[in-house]
């Protein structure tokens, strides 16, 4: 593992929160964050532009230093920014750079570190002196405390009140919510915020669907039963393999007891439950479920979007007597779930939603 100083910085929009979904992708996606510095705020550098929000951190990585700064730009582009090849400073969602790599002199094509001009820019020193006082500098000898007492840029550093908090890593994300709340499009964007391992529910593969649709008194014990029964083989098959990394799910186990609450006989259920209970006794559980909370105008909406035929009569009362099922759920289940209200919020096309959301998410 190797010892790498970054600074971040934003000056558009809502700039500490760039700077804190930064921080959160930083530690899923390239190592451990094993400190931040406080916000600075200082006028653009070398452009006019809106002040900056500006930071530093201490990065604990196994990834070598073009691999890292290829981290970095796919969480730059996560947030919305796009590097140019223009000439000149540039208002920007969120800027990453690399200062320090242990003591490493690295010159690339793209890439030279310790980062040029970190003597000559306060925005850098100040929160770096925080965090690292006595480091050295490999090419001039000199620590971040003499290089701050000689600094040549005059302008004014002001401390940020609020700060910067570290997530707790989440190793297997579950996604839930009622029929049509865009549970398979928000594990996809998770993923691309945070990387990791995607695990989507097999729904076409279950042959009762749609004949329950069209009668579901008939079919309710088959399709629940076909489901779990996949539901679980899907899950004991792909933790059979040693995965590190992040796993989000677009289901979660429990769903399963959920939905035949709601669609089984009493008698049907009782049974139904006790197969349940030893099919997933030794199965992993999430360490989070987020649900994504929707109205059931909207979930009709998405349904009928997304053209799948053996929905496309789903009433509202059944929508209804799902949500329910999800209330009770919240109610008793022993997971921890994060709930999520997406209520009027397109977090698919509006990034600025999707970036709230996300927040929610990362929040120890």
């Amino acid at each position: 593992m190797r010892k790498v100083y970054l600074s971040l910085g934003s000056n558009k929009d809502y700039r500490e929160l760039y700077l804190q979904l930064a921080v959160a992708l930083i530690h899923y996606r390239a190592g451990n964050v094993l400190s931040i510095s406080s916000i600075v705020e200082t006028p653009a550098w070398g452009f006019d532009g809106a002040a900056f929000y500006n930071c530093c951190l201490l990065l604990e990585t196994y990834l070598s230093p073009q691999a890292l700064l290829n981290e970095l730009i796919a969480i730059e582009e996560c947030l919305g920014r796009k590097r140019s090849a223009a000439k000149g400073y540039q208002n920007r969602s969120i800027d990453l750079d690399i200062l320090f790599y242990d003591d490493e002199i690295i010159t690339l094509p793209q890439l030279s570190i310790p980062h040029p001009r970190i003597e000559a820019r306060n925005f850098v020193l100040v929160p770096l002196y925080q965090i690292a006082a006595t480091y050295t500098h490999p090419v001039s000898g000199q620590s971040m405390q003499q290089l701050l007492d000689q600094s040549p840029d005059p302008t004014t550093v002001t401390t940020v009140v609020t700060s910067l908090f570290l997530p707790k890593r989440k190793k297997f994300i579950a996604i839930e919510g009622n029929i049509g709340a865009g549970k398979t499009s928000f594990s996809h964007k998770l993923k691309e915020a945070i990387g990791g391992t995607l695990l989507l529910e097999n729904f076409y593969d279950n042959p009762y669907l749609a004949d329950f649709y069209q009668d579901p008194k008939k079919y309710a014990l088959q399709v629940e039963t076909a489901f779990l029964k996949d539901r679980v083989k899907q899950l004991s098959h792909f933790f059979s393999h040693k995965n590190n990394e992040p796993v989000i799910a677009d289901f979660s186990l429990e769903k399963s007891l959920l939905f035949a609450r709601q669609n089984l006989e009493q008698n049907d259920f009782i049974a139904y439950r006790e197969t349940f209970f030893n099919l997933s006794k030794d199965l992993p559980q999430p360490n989070i479920v987020l649900f994504l909370d929707q109205k059931i105008s909207q979930l009709q909406h998405n349904i009928q979007k997304r053209g799948r035929s053996f929905e496309c009569n789903i009433s509202n009362d059944y929508l209804k007597k799902i949500e329910e099922g999800y209330q009770q759920w919240q109610a008793e289940s022993t997971l921890n779930i994060c709930f999520m209200d997406t209520k009027g919020l397109n977090f698919v096309e509006d990034a600025s939603a999707f970036y709230r959301l996300l927040l929610t998410f990362c929040r120890p």
